[in-house]
């Protein structure tokens, strides 16, 4: 990445050097993800990112001679990322892959499913009485976060703009899936009568979810990819005494990140959850993922196989 918000090249790169403590890691794939996407654009972190720039924030590779999962501690967002074939990440963002679990399912887990499993189990504290709402559910996070839910017995609806994704979220585990864009949202979902929303996409979509949760629901917004200001009336966000909650994975403290990470790949090893990838690409086809992610051609994940490449990067 040579200047903010123009496509990623791959080129020959410096090796990496080693801080103290650091391990080297010599990646095989790389999780493509949203994030990657607002780093590259300059949006993380205050486009504080030294240029030129790695992008990346997970991946699986080995390392002292055993497979890792990377993920956390700044990789990908303010230091060096996995889309390369080497990179230098500090001892907290190195996670033992599981045995069994595989390595390109591994690579695609860790925001996703770490996101999924904070949102459900600690910021909305679900319980099997809930009835849950996942708007975006074709999306990584979604398609992971309807997972979790039937794991811990949430009965749950998911939501997509697209009738040509219906499926895929069914698939997913969820009860039914209403196709509505946010003007429809509150009629499509109104027979679930949902105690908890979750909520991904902003803009109308969250004034819509205000109005379809029960009293003393739960609405918890973390992100804003349809957009970033909507007019919300505050009197039914009251009246309701709806809680608001919110996450946001970039200022999320160490421990918490490896608590999620490690509690998603053990569930990824115990065949719990499987992460739908929807294509493992070349590492040359990064800026193609990013286009995909940007025009909503993804559902579930896009992996980049970083040693699928004719040069070095």
């Amino acid at each position: 990445m040579h200047r903010f918000g123009e496509p990623l090249v791959v080129e020959e790169a410096p090796e990496p050097s080693l801080g103290p403590g650091e391990v080297l890691v010599e990646v095989a794939y790389a999780g493509v993800n949203p994030l990657d996407l607002w780093v590259s654009r300059g949006t993380v972190a205050g486009g504080s990112q030294p240029l030129p720039f790695i992008p990346g924030a997970e991946g699986v590779g080995r390392a002292e001679g055993r497979w890792v999962v990377v993920r956390g501690a700044g990789v990908g967002v303010t230091r060096a990322g996995t889309y390369a074939e080497r990179v230098a990440v500090p001892p907290e963002a190195v996670f033992d892959l599981p045995e069994g679990a595989d390595p390109v399912q591994a690579a695609a887990l860790p925001i996703v499913g770490a996101t999924a499993w904070a949102l459900a189990h600690r910021v909305a504290g679900v319980t099997a009485e809930d009835r849950a709402l996942v708007l975006g559910a074709s999306g990584g996070v979604g398609s992971l976060l309807l997972q979790v839910l039937r794991s811990a017995g949430v009965r749950a609806w998911g939501q997509t703009g697209s009738p040509d994704k219906a499926a895929f979220v069914r698939e997913q585990g969820a009860e039914r899936v209403v196709v509505t864009e946010a003007a429809g949202l509150a009629e499509a979902a109104a027979e679930l009568r949902p105690t908890v929303v979750f909520d991904p996409l902003g803009d109308g979509f969250t004034a819509a979810a205000i109005k379809v949760l029960e009293p003393y629901g739960r609405l918890v917004l973390f992100g804003v990819s349809a957009g970033a200001s909507h007019e919300l009336d505050l009197r039914q966000l009251y009246r309701k005494a709806v809680s608001l909650l919110t996450y946001s994975g970039t200022i999320e403290p160490v421990e918490r990140v490896r608590e999620a990470t490690e509690a998603v790949l053990a569930e990824l090893a115990a065949g719990r959850l499987r992460v739908p990838v929807q294509e493992v690409l070349p590492l040359e086809a990064a800026p193609e993922a990013h286009r995909r992610i940007e025009e909503r051609r993804v559902c579930g994940k896009l992996v980049l196989d970083v040693r699928a490449t004719g040069g070095g990067a």
